[in-house]
């Protein structure tokens, strides 16, 4: 399992955009990938199937990677209904409102439940993706942070850093924010993205080369500022996506509050998006325009958002708005603020036990303390919808709806539901309620406006007799690819899968602990490195390596470990021409043998490269030489002791070849009798002095090395996780139980 995690310098940086974008260039490359993020403030949420909670950013990001939603994905969920206070969705579940400093002294069950959700996801993916929250440089949170640093020390991997150009100052961001870190986290950070440029990519490259001599670490792409780009916010909201574009055919004037304490504000995302609609946000202190269609969204605080909306003078203009013909609806809180009153005995939105609601509607809420998370599907009341307008040009008769409902209120709807209701739910159940004079609409389902057939269906009986097909759900899906081809243009993908998949195994902090004689934290980290990113390569340039180089790594492996101190290896480095063809031509007829006996994988084994001797720089035929028997020591109950002794000096040399960026491919598709008569090896007339060869290696440079073992890129095998193979005290059992 791989983890790699996002942080960015600031708020707004670009994290959720990076992670969904490498979550869908993952997924294309057949990688099981997962979103995570320890912890989260926001106010859109979505809802699991398995009935929980979790940060729209995720949702989202769990799409791109073509995964289900999953409560682990984000265990901590803030969703603040105060300046000083938030609601605490703890693994898809609140646990209770907590101000800050309550949530301070709740960081170790907060924590408790990260690493859990972590653990759990990285035995279900391969891969997992982590966001951090805000800014890893808050030094004022850094005791007992598990949104940033204090997660990535704890499991141990590495982080990506992104910036955001477009605010200023992006190298100072940068620079800054390594200066607040410690060294270890320092070390921690193995490159950076820059997001949203503008402009000419060259006049940005001397401050690239600045920042890369400044800090020692790449610069692993500069993002496009892409225009247009609309994917789920995490919370804040685009005013100006909403504004006026004139390229728009504007047919239906429709608006919106921006509550103080609004929550899923991307339900209404599609009428953003609709180009028959001219869609506002309508702020605080800002007059109220005409519109055909008023929308009262959700609220994480209820009752505090209705006194603002009184205070707003919404009230009066919703009177007048209905008296002129317009059309309202209120989804989840704003179907609250409609009715009649709001009953809050258990002082869960406030310390009001009653206030009274804006009275267009007649019905009562009230707030209990069990929260209902529940997924949707069913139809609108196309009848009532439509009642006022006989068969209208845009009417669907069987509008699907598909969303969810997160809320504490319960509304009691009383008996005109029965005829009255928004909407039919598959399983029975009817929810909100539609006015007797069809002018209002309410309902809890967050999404009303997702399907196509729905959001036409609405936008219709508002008034917009023939609207355009708008499907949001497309329209995500093309943003998220749109997203992936911007970064497989602009990113280092390559070297990003080297980042993920190279572990971080020590760090300054943790060495100086272990040993005094440790190397250096740059030292371990280069091993490690190493060894990671070592590849059993196929495809090699035809540039020869210097003599120097090939002798380091003939030393390399002269310096191996053996039983007894046999070294029972042999190299024969093959120059000839005629000689390696032989070689190859062995290679080849094996490989014709292997293939039919594979039977049904015949076809599927043959598109497989199995060496480059003709390709690569240098070829070495590796052999256990003779006279082995001589050697007791450690081979009188394990012969094999020899064997696995080469196995060491050829993976010294691979590793060394590696450290300087020179490919080695290990063939060992060969007949053995066949090869030792061609190199003329000792035979077999005395069994005291024979040898045979073990491996052909290739060496050579490479374009790139591959971004993991190339039967695994091939989908011919997946590798065993290091857990399906270590086992505790006795055989089979596993270190979990």
């Amino acid at each position: 399992m791989h983890t790699l995690m996002i942080q960015g310098c600031t708020s707004d940086a670009g994290k959720s955009t990076l992670v969904a974008g490498l979550c869908r260039v993952l997924a294309r490359r057949n990688f099981s990938v997962a979103p995570f993020k320890p912890q989260n403030m926001a106010l859109n949420s979505a809802v699991t199937p398995d009935g929980g909670e979790i940060g729209r950013a995720q949702a989202l990001q769990a799409m791109a990677a073509k995964v289900p939603l999953s409560v682990h994905m984000n265990p901590v969920l803030l969703k603040p209904n105060s300046d000083t206070g938030a609601q605490v969705i703890l693994q898809g579940h609140s646990i209770g409102n907590l101000d800050a400093l309550d949530y301070h002294e709740y960081k170790p069950k907060a924590a408790q439940a990260v690493f859990g959700s972590f653990q759990i996801l990285s035995k279900q993916y391969q891969t997992i993706l982590v966001e951090g929250a805000g800014s890893p440089a808050e030094v004022n949170l850094r005791k007992g942070d598990i949104a940033n640093m204090g997660f990535a020390e704890e499991v141990n991997c590495p982080v990506i850093l992104i910036a955001d150009i477009d605010k200023g100052g992006v190298f100072a961001h940068i620079v800054g924010t390594l200066d607040c870190l410690s060294e270890s986290e320092r070390n921690r950070i193995k490159g950076f993205v820059i997001n949203r440029f503008r402009g000419d990519i060259a006049l940005l490259q001397d401050g690239l080369d600045w920042l890369e001599s400044k800090t020692g670490k790449p610069v692993l792409g500069v993002l496009p500022y892409l225009h247009d780009l609309h994917l789920d916010a995490e919370d804040a909201i685009s005013v100006q996506l909403s504004d006026k574009n004139d390229n728009r055919q504007q047919r239906l004037k429709v608006i919106a509050p921006l509550l103080p304490h609004i929550s899923n504000h991307t339900d209404l995302d599609p009428l953003m998006l609709h180009p028959q609609v001219d869609f506002e946000w309508i702020q605080d202190g800002q007059a109220i325009p005409q519109a055909d269609l008023v929308i009262l969204p959700g609220s994480k605080s209820v009752i505090s958002d209705l006194s603002w909306l009184k205070d707003q003078a919404w009230s009066a203009y919703l009177q007048k708005h209905l008296r002129y013909g317009g059309k309202l609806i209120g989804i989840c809180g704003g179907l609250q603020m409609l009715g009649q009153n709001l009953f809050d005995p258990q002082a869960i939105e406030s310390d009001i036990a009653q206030t009274a609601g804006l009275g267009l509607m007649p019905y009562n809420t009230t707030y209990q303390s069990e929260k209902q998370l529940i997924n949707r599907q069913g139809t609108l009341n196309s009848v009532c919808l439509s009642r006022k307008n006989t068969n209208p040009p845009g009417l669907v008769k069987h509008a699907s709806v598909t969303g969810y409902e997160i809320h504490q209120g319960v509304t009691d709807f009383g008996d005109t539901q029965n005829s009255l209701y928004a909407i039919k739910y598959d399983n029975g159940e009817l929810d909100g309620l539609i006015s007797e004079d069809q002018q209002i609409f309410t309902t809890y389902c967050h999404g009303l406006f997702d399907e196509a057939t729905s959001l036409q269906t609405l936008l219709n009986w508002a008034g917009l007799l023939e609207s355009e097909t708008f499907d949001l759900n497309q329209h995500r899906e093309q943003q998220i690819e749109r997203l992936a081809d911007t970064f497989e243009s602009h990113l280092d993908i390559e070297q990003i899968l080297n980042i993920l998949q190279t572990p971080v195994t020590f760090t300054t902090k943790t060495s100086a602990l272990n040993s005094a004689q440790a190397f250096s934290s740059e030292q371990i980290e280069a091993v490690y490195q190493t060894i990671s990113q070592r590849r059993d390569m196929r495809h090699f340039l035809k540039t020869p390596i210097s003599e120097q180089q090939l002798q380091r790594f003939l030393q390399a492996a002269h310096q191996a470990p053996s039983v007894g101190l046999m070294q029972p290896w042999r190299f024969i480095r093959v120059t000839d021409v005629i000689l390696r063809q032989q070689l190859h031509d062995l290679v080849e007829a094996e490989r014709l043998i292997t293939a039919r006996a594979l039977n049904e994988r015949e076809d599927e084994f043959m598109r497989l490269k199995v060496e480059g001797i003709l390709d690569c720089a240098e070829v070495l035929v590796v052999a256990l030489c003779e006279n082995r028997e001589q050697h007791v020591f450690g081979r009188r109950t394990l012969p094999e002791m020899d064997i696995a002794s080469i196995g060491c000096a050829i993976q010294n040399l691979a590793l060394a070849a590696r450290a300087e960026g020179i490919g080695t491919g290990w063939v060992s598709l060969f007949d053995p009798e066949k090869v030792a008569q061609s190199l003329a090896f000792p035979t077999a007339d005395n069994p005291q002095n024979q040898a045979k060869p073990i491996a052909i290696l290739c060496l050579g440079q490479v374009e790139e090395f591959y971004a993991k073992p190339m039967l695994e890129q091939e989908n011919w095998r997946t590798p065993q996780t290091k857990e399906e193979i270590t086992y505790l005290n006795y055989w089979g059992q596993s270190n979990d139980k």
